[in-house]
This record gives structure tokens, C-alpha cells and sequence, in this order.
């Protein structure tokens, strides 16, 4: 895949994972599922383009997030060594991230398009209260011995409040994907809060690596807080997406203000426990950057798998739809066949029959023996003609195919149009349908409707009279046949007088009665041996048009139907097209982003470049779970 093409793959991916988080947005019972397309998105802008685009692995993404009022920017103070964040007592105060970047970092700053999403960089030192969708860059002084800062850029984020928000909450998961390493900091008074714990949760399913910071409790109190911490947030969290270390805990519990304001110096009791986790979890910058893509990717894989539970409810409503649309489809052919076919003679067979028994008769001189048969005949059916008008029930009328189709299409379309009108407030599909016939759905369908219904007429109509010449051609391609036909009606004919005559010979005026009836009868049989013939092709023909209704008339409207919800630019016509494209993206970029050969193994447990900084103080808490 050429770099273009992969820089254009992520970017439809991430526009498209977008698309789908707002379309779960619009119905509640999917809030769950937006957080996670948003994840999603975030981890392809930040983690997966980048990768694909040869980013290089340094500078490493350190976000500190938490609750409101928890104690973040202290902890980001900590981490860069001296006081860089604006640190307020206001809860919610930080609104939009910020990065602290040491002067001693040579890597280049992340440039690639569609980094941070929709967040814009700020060009002035802005306060942390900042709304907007923004972020700002800070550049800030190496601790004095110590380079570690050298291979990490601390994100200062937005508090974790309800994911419902629409704001910075969106800020804070563009920052949380970029993220090698999650400083995921909780208080002493809100260390289980419900929407935290939750972020928690989605992190650690993410694949991200985490350091838990628990904060604001007396020093006497850290380690059965810390214990209990483990058991009722730890203990309970999912199953990550691939492989993280196991969540280290430290704590910084209340100490003095000079502290706070010297992390390096006076504070450094309880800053050092953190870095050695930061460090531990992170042993070189190649390592760490392939895990954090290796688990982006398997995040995403998860999620495709998992796309079609977010449409669910909008397909199983387009199925409803469907089957709809189906059962006017059967309908309108029960309709078709009872209203019409049942009762349509198709006159044109008639003809056939006719030309059939005029083939029968005898050409040349063959005339006159036929016509004399006739005339002997004739009595008879004078008299059987007019007992068959006598006695014959009329026929009921039969409505034209064209009134039959277009009132079974009306009724079609009424029954959908109710359909839509009783479930409109049920889901967007039946509203979106209810205004598509407020709009002339059912006008758009009748015009379907009629340039189908004309080329039915058309192909039926050939089909009717191709199969009406089937016997006649038949019989005149095949002259042999026609003569024994013709001898064989010749044959019946003449056996039926010489019968009479050797039978009554001599016989009384009033035996030649007998004649007529018994020539009478031999046509009869004659008659109803070439209409069996050609009632067979009737047959044929009536199922023919059961067929080409289908094929040619209902089907393409039913087809036209069923496509309405998910054409002219309506939702679930972007939902097919994204539910299409997002796995066969998915499965590019994780081709094209996983490594060929393994990871180097770190050298002695250090990453080059890295001091790592002094064990952790007495009395601090520090292990991994």
C-alpha cells in the first residue's frame, strides 16, 4: 500500500468511525457503543496513522487523567519536576489539554494530518479554563539531574465528568489514544466515582498501559486505601484489548504546600515512586510505541467485529421494512392471480384451436369428402351449439389486468404508508420513510410502477402469442404428422359410415338420424383432443405471467421499495456504506501496521538515554498488582 493510500485509508476510517459514534449518539440505548467509535477514531488519528506514516518513537504520550477535583495538575507538576500546570481549586477547571514539552526534547512536535482530530492548536499561553475545542503546547525546563522528561510529552487533560458531554469530554479521548502511558489519578474522597471508574474501564479494554496515583489521604491512611482500592476498582476491571503490564499504584498523600511547589526537592519523596513506574512500564521508546500500536490495532479489530451490534437496531428496522415490502409483494400477486388469471380466458387460444382444426382438414380434392362430412355433421351441431348457449351459465366479468395491477399497487402502498405512520415515533427508519411519503414516495412508486407495468405488457404479450403458435408451427414444420393427423380424422370418419351402413343396411329413413349424431360426436372428440393441446400452452401461458409479474413488474418495485430507506442520502444509506468500508479498513491498516519481525528485547532492563531515577522512599506505595 503506497503511503498516500494508507495516510487516506486512516483518514476515511477515522472520518467514518466519527460518522458512526454521532449515528449512536442520536439514539440513547447506543451511548456505550459511541464511546467506544470515539476511542476508536481517536486511536486512528493519533496511534495507527502516525505508525503507518513512519512516525518516529520518541517523543513518548504521558496523559494524566481523573475525576474533577482530584488532583491532576499536581500530579503533572510531579511528573515534569517542577510547577508547570495551573493548579485551582475549581473543580472542572482544566477544559481543554495541555502539553508540557522539555527543551531538551529533539524529537520533531507530531505534524501529520488529522493529528488530535478536531482539536486546534493554540499559538499564545492560554489559561486551563479555556472551552474550545484546543490545545496548547507549554515548553518547560529539564529537571535539574535528571533527563528522563527527555523522552516524554505530559498531557495535562480535562476532567472526567459525564459521556454525555459533547465538549471537552471529546478533547479528553483524543489525548487518552495519542497516550504511550495513562496516569490515571483518583482522590482520597473520590477514588470510586461512577463515570471515572468507567474511563478507567474503557482505558484498560483500549490496551493502554496504566499508572493508578491516588491522592489527598493522610500518609497513615495510604496503604489500606491503596489495599482497598485494588479490590473494589482494580479487581474489577475487563479483560484489556492484548497484552499491558500490570497496574502499578503509587500514592501522594496530603503534604505541605513547599512540597507541592518543589516535586524535585521537598516533594520528591513521593515523585520518584511515580517515575519509577513511568520508567518501568516504558523500558525503551521503541517498546513502548509498539505496544501502544499493537494494542490500538487489536482495539480496532475488536471494534469491527463489533459493528454490527451497533447498527442492530437500524437493520433490524430495515428488515421490518423488508418484510414489509414483502408481504405487499405477495399480496398484490394473490390479488393478480385471483382477480384476473382465474377468470382470463386469453381469447387468443381460441384462434389457435380454430387454426389447428382448419390444418386438420384435408387439402386438394379432400375438400369435397370434408364437406360432405360436414354437412352430414351439420344437424347435430346446430342443435348442440344452440343447447350449450341454452344451457350455459354467462360468464362473470373479468377486470382488465391493468385494473387488477394498479389497484393492488395502490393498496400496496397504503398498507406501507400506514405501517410507517403507526411506528414513526418508534425509530428514525419510519420517520425518515413517513416523510418520504409526504414528500411523493407514493407518486415516485406509481411512476415506477408504471414504466415496469408497460415493459410486462410488452414481454407478456410476446410470450402469449409465441407460445399460441407453438402447436401450429409445430405441426407445419412437421408436414408428416399433420398428414397422419389429417388421415387418422379422415379414418374416424370413414369407419363411423361404414359402420352405420354394414350395421343398418337397408335401412329405414328414419336410422339416417343416427348418422349425423354419431359424425357429431367423432368431431366433438376431434375438437377436444386439439383443445387439450391447446389448453396445455393456456396452462403454460398462465404460469408464465405468475413468473413475468414477478420478474417484471412486482419484483423491480419491490426492489425499489426495499432500497428507499437506504438511498436519496438518508442515514442508513450512509450506515451500508460505512459498515462496508470500516472493516476492510480495519484490515489494511492492521496488515500494513503490524511489525515482520519481532520487537528488540530492551538492553539490561534500560532504555538509552534514560537515568532512572532513585527507589522509591519508605512509606510509599508503589507495587504492581
Amino acid at each position: 500500500m503506497e503511503p498516500h493510500t494508507h495516510r487516506e485509508t486512516a483518514r476515511q476510517l477515522a472520518d467514518d468511525l466519527a460518522w458512526l459514534e454521532a449515528h449512536c449518539r442520536t439514539q440513547p440505548e447506543l451511548a456505550d457503543h459511541a464511546a467506544h467509535l470515539r476511542l476508536a477514531a481517536a486511536l486512528t488519528r493519533n496511534v495507527i496513522a502516525p505508525s503507518a506514516n513512519g512516525q518516529p518513537a520518541k517523543p513518548l504520550f504521558v496523559a494524566v487523567v481523573g475525576g474533577a477535583g482530584t488532583g491532576k495538575s499536581t500530579v503533572v507538576n510531579f511528573l515534569c519536576g517542577s510547577v508547570v500546570a495551573d493548579a485551582n481549586p475549581q473543580a472542572g477547571y482544566t477544559r481543554h489539554p495541555t502539553a508540557f514539552v522539555p527543551t531538551a526534547l529533539l524529537s520533531p512536535w507530531p505534524s501529520h494530518l488529522g493529528f488530535l482530530g478536531p482539536l486546534q492548536r493554540l499559538g499564545d499561553d492560554t489559561p486551563a479554563n479555556l472551552d474550545e475545542d484546543v490545545y496548547q503546547v507549554k515548553r518547560i525546563p529539564t529537571p535539574t539531574g535528571s533527563d528522563v522528561a527527555t523522552d516524554f510529552v505530559v498531557w495535562d487533560c480535562p476532567d472526567m465528568t459525564t459521556w454525555a458531554s459533547a465538549g471537552y469530554i471529546s478533547r479528553l479521548m483524543e489525548v487518552i489514544a495519542l497516550a504511550d502511558v495513562v496516569v490515571y489519578v483518583a482522590s482520597d474522597e473520590r477514588y470510586n466515582d461512577a463515570v471515572p471508574t468507567q474511563f478507567l474501564h474503557l482505558i484498560v479494554r483500549a490496551g493502554k498501559a496504566v499508572v493508578c496515583c491516588l491522592t489527598k489521604m493522610r500518609e497513615a491512611d495510604a496503604d489500606p486505601l491503596v489495599a482497598h482500592f485494588r479490590h473494589e476498582v482494580l479487581g474489577r476491571l475487563p479483560t484489556p484489548t492484548g497484552d499491558i503490564p500490570p497496574i502499578p499504584v503509587v500514592t501522594i498523600p496530603h503534604i505541605p504546600l513547599a512540597a507541592r511547589n518543589d516535586p524535585s526537592g521537598l516533594g520528591a519523596k513521593f515523585r520518584l515512586p511515580l517515575l519509577n513506574q513511568l520508567l518501568a512500564l516504558c523500558p525503551s521508546p521503541g517498546d513502548a510505541r509498539r505496544r501502544t500500536l499493537a494494542n490500538a490495532v487489536n482495539y480496532l479489530e475488536e471494534a469491527g467485529a463489533g459493528l454490527l451490534e451497533v447498527a442492530r437496531r437500524d437493520l433490524d428496522e430495515l428488515d421490518t421494512w423488508r418484510a414489509f415490502v414483502a408481504v405487499g409483494k405477495r399480496q398484490f400477486e394473490e390479488r393478480y392471480h385471483n382477480e384476473f388469471l382465474v377468470g382470463e380466458a386469453f381469447r387468443r387460444f381460441d384462434a389457435t384451436r380454430e387454426q389447428v382444426l382448419h390444418m386438420l382438414e384435408l387439402p386438394g380434392p379432400g375438400r369435397f369428402v370434408g364437406g360432405v362430412f360436414a354437412v352430414l355433421r351439420w344437424p347435430f351441431q346446430f342443435l348442440a351449439t344452440a343447447a350449450g348457449k341454452t344451457l350455459a351459465r354467462p360468464a362473470p366479468p373479468n377486470l382488465s389486468e391493468q385494473a387488477v395491477c394498479t389497484t393492488a399497487m395502490d393498496d400496496w402502498l397504503n398498507m406501507l404508508q400506514a405501517e410507517c405512520l403507526r411506528r414513526t415515533n418508534t425509530h428514525p427508519v419510519w420517520k425518515h420513510l413517513t416523510h418520504a411519503f409526504d414528500a411523493g414516495l407514493r407518486t415516485q412508486a406509481r411512476d415506477q410502477f408504471a414504466q415496469n407495468l408497460v415493459a410486462f405488457e410488452r414481454t407478456q404479450t410476446h410470450e402469449m402469442d409465441r407460445t399460441a403458435r407453438e402447436v401450429p408451427e409445430w405441426l407445419a414444420n412437421n408436414p408428416q404428422v399433420l398428414t397422419l393427423m389429417r388421415l387418422l380424422v379422415l379414418a374416424l370418419d370413414t369407419v363411423v359410415v361404414v359402420v352405420f351402413l354394414w350395421v343398418l343396411w337397408f335401412p329405414q329413413w328414419y336410422h339416417f338420424l343416427i348418422l349425423p349424431v354419431a359424425l357429431g360426436l367423432t368431431r366433438l372428440l376431434v375438437e377436444f383432443v386439439v383443445r387439450q393441446l391447446v389448453d396445455a400452452g393456456r396452462h403454460r401461458v398462465r404460469e408464465q405471467r405468475e413468473q413475468l409479474l414477478a420478474e417484471h413488474l412486482t419484483g423491480p418495485v419491490a426492489m425499489w421499495l426495499t432500497a428507499r430507506p437506504t438511498s436519496g442520502g438518508s442515514s442508513l444509506e450512509k450506515l451500508q456504506l460505512v459498515l462496508r468500508r470500516v472493516p476492510e479498513a480495519i484490515r489494511s491498516l492492521a496488515e500494513l501496521t503490524r511489525p515482520a519481525t519481532p520487537p528488540e528485547p530492551p538492553v539490561s532492563g534500560e532504555s538509552p538515554g534514560l537515568t532512572r531515577p532513585a527507589a522509591p522512599a519508605a512509606g510509599s506505595s508503589s507495587e504492581a498488582p
